[in-house]
């Protein structure tokens, strides 16, 4: 992402990738006491260390293998600690660059706090497998058709049920319907007698008609003269705050930093779960592949924090025009794509509202920003029928539209 030789998780126990010899050298000089003067601030880019004083005195900044670039980003939560970059040679700070790394960093907070809670989670359950009723956890013992024979009190704060009303139920008819299948596979290997050992999580009612995320550990019982399978028993525990990390995790992971659109990565996940329902239910829908006109000489007159501010205003004006059941993606630099569950001929109206929505002025400290967008279609499965031939026929319907004169559309294969 960012073209360095090493990065690294500083404060704390430290963690590192990139160039051995760098990797070395600012590892001993870390060991030996060597401090980090950026722990506590904002986030940092220093373009030459020579120039810093409280770090041009660092060996390996003063001598080999002279580390001339340095920035870094808090990580935030226990214990803070810092994401970092160093190179060999000085880098000019752009804007973008330092939201990346601030954006990364918050990756990588999201990332250590769900590693600790995994180790904290696993530390836990070797204790309450010996506590038992005294567990926090739910314990659960039932028989081989899966029918609670005792369930521990502490499933009033879980599902908010007494014991005695679960008490001959199955968990499956509390289970979410998505969740059934595997859960219901996991049942019926105890069944069978085929599973020592196992975890499934499935959501569950809770009374009050809410939906609890659950963490069952299913452990096989064996009658201990017979050796036979005579059910079973399972440690149950709410894990809702972590899905909701995971969850948002994965949002953050799906979205483009500055504008708050879709990425690259999540439009490929969405285009090709669009060509999947297409050729399911053979219905039609656009994809426009959009660029920004004349947006270098914004950037290069400007500044990039105006094209940035373009940008942002340009994702909001785009999302005003399209529905909600509309995907528009950003790309990357000036370029937009939407996926639209519309027929070919809707693309000509369509176009034109969002044309005369890019066209007005943009507003950036007291000046006028003149801007234009060219859009190039294509309608499945008339122009392909996977995602790569579609994601052409947009692009070089796109270039057509550029060179007609921008600021206008063209449908992929219209000689216009």
């Amino acid at each position: 992402m960012f073209d360095v030789p090493l990065a690294l998780l500083c404060g704390g126990e430290g963690a590192w990738a990139g160039d051995g010899r760098l990797r070395e050298r600012v590892s001993a000089w870390a060991d030996a006491g060597g401090a980090w003067p950026d722990q506590g601030l904002p986030p940092l880019w220093l373009e030459e260390l020579r120039a810093c004083p409280e770090w041009s005195a660092a060996p390996w900044v003063a001598g080999p293998p002279e580390v001339r670039f340095y920035a870094s980003a808090p990580l935030g939560g226990p214990g803070g600690g810092r994401l970092a970059l160093l190179d060999f040679r000085p880098r000019t700070a752009e804007a973008q660059a330092v939201e990346r790394l601030v954006a990364l960093a918050a990756v990588a907070s999201q990332c250590l706090e769900l590693e600790r809670e995994a180790a904290e989670a696993a530390q836990e359950a070797a204790q309450f497998r010996l506590l038992a009723e005294a567990s926090t956890d739910t314990i659960v013992r039932g028989d081989l058709d899966g029918v609670r024979r005792y369930i521990s009190p502490s499933v009033r704060t879980l599902l908010g049920y007494e014991p005695a009303e679960l008490i001959g139920q199955r968990a499956m008819e509390l289970t979410h319907p998505d969740d059934l299948p595997a859960f219901a596979a996991l049942m019926r290997q105890v069944r069978e007698g085929s599973l020592e050992f196992g975890v499934s999580e499935q959501r569950q009612r809770h009374k009050n008609g809410s939906w609890v995320w659950l963490e069952a550990c299913v452990r096989l019982t064996r009658d201990p003269v017979s050796g036979v399978a005579d059910g079973y028993v399972s440690s149950v525990r709410g894990i809702g705050r972590r899905k909701a990390m995971e969850l948002q995790l994965q949002d953050l992971a799906a979205r483009d930093a500055l504008t708050g659109l879709p990425n690259r990565v999540e439009f490929d996940r969405r285009l090709e779960a669009a060509v999947a329902r297409m050729k399911a239910d053979e219905k039609d829908f656009l994809l426009l592949y959009m660029d920004v006109d004349r947006f270098k000489q914004v950037n290069d007159s400007l500044g990039h924090r105006a094209g940035d501010a373009l940008l942002r205003e340009m994702a909001e004006r785009l999302r005003a025009v399209l529905r909600e059941q509309d995907c528009v993606a950003r790309l990357g630099g000036d370029e937009f794509t939407a996926i639209i569950p519309l027929g070919l001929g809707d693309a000509a109206g369509l176009s034109e509202r969002l044309i005369q929505a890019a066209r007005r002025p943009f507003a950036y400290e007291g000046a006028a920003i003149l801007v234009g967008l060219s859009i190039g279609i294509a309608s499945a499965p008339a122009h392909g029928v996977d995602a790569g031939g579609l994601l052409s026929a947009a692009d070089q319907a796109l270039y057509a539209a550029k060179r007609a004169g921008r600021g206008t559309f063209r449908i992929f294969g219209d000689s216009a």
